[in-house]
């Protein structure tokens, strides 16, 4: 199977931490198998599409048990940031964020690698 790339484009409900994807867990046993699989984030855009006002914004990465700060970014009111990658997640690992409002949103490019059965 081919790498793909995907987009995870999500916007903040509320001001909860939200997972936005979490890498599949191998299991070769499972009928079909499902790979080892490693994704790599090249880029995470933030966006608040607020009229006024400064969005905080916490990105966790979690190993499957802990949740790990990587980056706390504050995006001004109608601005965009952009943290570029690579930022790598294993089998069971999640990327998180929690926005300080409602009016956050993420666009994440990912590449996903599985590995050859």
């Amino acid at each position: 199977m081919a790498d793909v790339f995907k987009r995870f484009t999500q916007k903040a409900a509320n001001t909860a931490a939200i997972t936005i994807f979490t890498v599949p867990v191998a299991n070769v046993a499972a009928t079909p198998p499902t790979p080892v699989s490693t994704f790599i984030v090249q880029t995470i855009v933030l966006h608040n599409d607020s009229g006024s006002g400064t969005v905080n914004a916490k990105i966790t990465h979690n190993n499957g048990s802990t949740d790990v700060e990587i980056n706390n970014i504050d995006v001004a009111h109608g601005t965009t940031q952009q943290l570029n990658g690579p930022f790598v997640y294993a089998g069971g690992d999640s990327l998180k964020i929690q926005a300080s409002s409602t009016d956050l949103t993420s666009d994440i490019s990912v590449l996903e690698i599985k590995q050859q059965q």
